[in-house]
């Protein structure tokens, strides 16, 4: 009879083990999967920033122009270069 008892005991204790194992798999796997959707979004952001650092750097080496500096003049400042005349719409 003790033979039988010791197995039976043995049998619970493997059962139990495995649905830890079980448990603890699905649990991991689960973060594994938010880990990895994070880092989808993470990348995205990322090349969404380096793509306006680029457009940035453009913009910053343009300015060193006298056509980057003209178009900052006439946009930002509001000047005009010699002899132009500008209409302004006021009916809207």
């Amino acid at each position: 009879m003790r033979f039988k008892r010791s197995s039976l005991l043995t049998k619970l204790l493997i059962l139990v083990l495995v649905a830890y194992a079980t448990v603890t798999l699905v649990t991991l796997q689960s973060q594994i999967t938010e880990k990895q959707a994070l880092a989808e979004e993470l990348q995205t952001s990322i090349d969404a920033t380096n793509q306006e650092n680029l457009r940035l750097e453009q913009a910053i080496n343009a300015l060193g122009t006298d056509a980057g500096v003209e178009a900052v003049a006439r946009q930002k400042l509001g000047l005009v270069a010699k002899g132009e005349i500008i209409f302004y719409d006021v009916g809207n």
